[in-house]
């Protein structure tokens, strides 16, 4: 089976950025921020697309938002399979370094 990056974001990244933004609700500056990576995430085409979503998740730490607990898990997770996935472009020719 071929590795798709985007089928692979739209079933596994998207449903984490979708629960952490949920966990957000009562916090406008960092919903809205996890709902343009989503939006980045849903709009991509093709493996490159990924890059700017991935890049801007890779900043949440940054920033100076404030989670509690269930959104800590949901971001670590967020980022851990962020990461899976933009290895596995990497290794798959997708990216160019």
């Amino acid at each position: 089976m071929q590795f798709d990056p985007i089928v692979t974001a739209h079933q596994e990244l998207a449903p984490l950025v979708r629960a952490l933004i949920a966990v957000l609700e009562d916090q406008p500056a960092p919903r809205d921020f996890f709902q343009r990576i989503l939006d980045g995430i849903e709009n991509a085409r093709e493996g490159a697309d990924l890059a700017g979503p991935f890049m801007e998740l890779s900043t949440s730490a940054f920033l100076g938002f404030q989670f509690d607990a269930a959104a800590t898990l949901l971001l670590d997770q967020t980022l851990d399979r962020a990461q899976q996935l933009a290895q596995s472009l990497a290794q798959d020719g997708e990216w160019l370094h």
